[in-house]
């Protein structure tokens, strides 16, 4: 028995790992199927299915992000012409998952308690875990966000290791490419510590900088393709700045609620606040600006980016609170730093795992229910309830008959509503979604009488027939 207990104290960050990853793992899987895909992901899954590229490239023109997610995803499903919804689900959880592998990888020369915080807190990130149930590229962004900022690290201790010199150039471009704020993130990341070293006269200035020239000419058409057409007029319904953009960002750390208000905001900012105060006394005493360590950067950067696109979004409104997604290994890397080292560490330690058990009752509490609109469900009662050939939709009519493929239902033809169509059945169903559309309705006329509707989340479905 002694001999376990001093095995289990020896191996015992080691042990917390492998617990924190294998929960974290687990929660990415749990429920995955719970709720139907919605709008914004049907987006990335139908440009993703089209089988001709003319087409994949049409359907995309107006999309204000660069398209490597939706190529990798398009790979994903060619890889499985018949798969279903939930082989598509695979896909974010699946780079979640590898988002933690690579990292378990890349940390395994940290220091003990450094590394178990930081992949603790990856592991049970709302947001890590929230954004690997979903079909967009934030899971991907966040896997190449934490692996370019733990290579970076990594690099700039050591810089005769020039393979991972050239694996951070790559990564920086498929980033770029990810999404807009992938772009931003290296950007910043790259700007600010290349303005550090050159004012300290640090060789590592010199490297940096050809890094973000790098990645910038290769970023560059697209940044041309972006400015040449109306992409960035499609980001109109984002709203301005306001305090429940920074409420839902904070969400991405610690899930909220009313009952666990104290343990799971009031708490945690505090102790944020103190280490952010610590940090705002070094840079003000004597060793100033150019003391600070690369953690202490990481934070800095962090601010930039958020302080930076906060103030742009008042004038073009960009911002959401996943989009800075990629924030989330820059604050990690400080506060797993700054916990580690701090003299009353294993009480801090025990603080967050109970503080983030605290987060999770709730989390899991509202996470776990639908919330998003039901296109399965509308589908799966058009092919229970509804008759004839053509049934009509105020939106995206491709999307219904993407789920009418995975039920194997090919007897609907899904129209728009309002699109010229000559009709001869008697019974009609016709989709109105709640948010969004094209404004049309289905009028009662030539023998069609409304009666009855059905609603599900977010969607109604409204059933007429034609008298003789």
């Amino acid at each position: 028995m002694k001999i376990n207990r001093e095995g289990i104290k020896k191996f015992k960050f080691e042990i917390g790992i492998f617990i924190s990853l294998a929960i974290g793992i687990f929660f990415r899987f749990y429920k995955l199927d719970r709720q139907s895909l919605w709008t914004d992901e049907l987006y990335s899954v139908y440009a993703s299915s089209l089988e001709n590229w003319h087409l994949f490239w049409d359907y995309l023109a107006s999309d204000p992000h660069p398209p490597l997610f939706q190529i990798l995803l398009s790979i994903w499903i060619h890889i499985n012409p018949t798969g279903n919804e939930i082989y598509i689900k695979f896909f974010p959880v699946i780079i979640s998952i590898l988002n933690l592998l690579v990292l378990l990888f890349l940390t395994r020369g940290w220091e003990k308690k450094r590394r178990f915080l930081f992949l603790f807190l990856f592991s049970f990130s709302p947001g890590a875990i929230y954004y690997a149930q979903e079909v967009r590229s934030y899971s991907l962004l966040l896997c190449l966000s934490s692996s370019i900022i733990v290579l970076f690290d990594s690099f700039l201790s050591n810089l005769q290791n020039k393979k991972r010199y050239v694996l951070l150039a790559i990564l920086s471009i498929c980033i770029s490419y990810i999404h807009l704020f992938g772009f931003i993130f290296v950007g910043s990341l790259y700007f600010l510590f290349w303005i550090y070293f050159y004012i300290l006269k640090d060789n590592r200035s010199y490297w940096i900088f050809l890094l973000g020239l790098v990645t910038f000419v290769a970023y560059l058409p697209f940044i041309f393709q972006l400015l040449s057409g109306d992409k960035i007029a499609t980001a109109g319904w984002i709203d301005p700045p306001n305090l429940v953009l920074y409420l839902s960002y904070y969400s991405l750390f610690f899930y909220t609620s009313k009952k666990f208000l104290f343990l799971t905001v009031i708490v945690p900012v505090l102790l944020f606040l103190i280490l952010i105060y610590r940090l705002a006394k070094k840079i003000l005493g004597k060793g100033g600006f150019y003391s600070l360590r690369l953690s202490e950067l990481y934070l800095l950067v962090s601010f930039f980016i958020i302080i930076v696109t906060s103030f742009f979004s008042f004038y073009k409104p960009i911002v959401t609170n996943r989009n800075w997604i990629v924030t989330l290994p820059l604050v990690y890397m400080f506060v797993s730093e700054k916990l580690s080292e701090n003299k009353r560490s294993n009480i801090l330690l025990v603080s967050l795992i109970l503080l983030t058990i605290f987060s999770f009752i709730d989390f899991k509490k509202n996470f776990y229910i639908v919330f998003k609109e039901d296109w399965r469900s509308t589908t799966q009662f058009i092919s229970r309830q509804c008759e004839g050939k053509y049934v009509f939709s105020n939106a995206t009519p491709e999307y219904i008959k993407l789920y009418l493929n995975w039920n194997s239902d090919q007897k609907f033809e899904p129209k728009l509503l309002g699109e010229e169509t000559t009709i001869e059945q008697k019974k009609l169903c016709v989709v109105y979604r709640f948010l969004g559309g094209n404004g049309k309705s289905f009028q009662e006329e030539n023998g069609w009488k409304f009666v009855k509707e059905n609603t599900f989340y977010g969607m109604v479905v409204k059933e007429y027939l034609r008298s003789e």
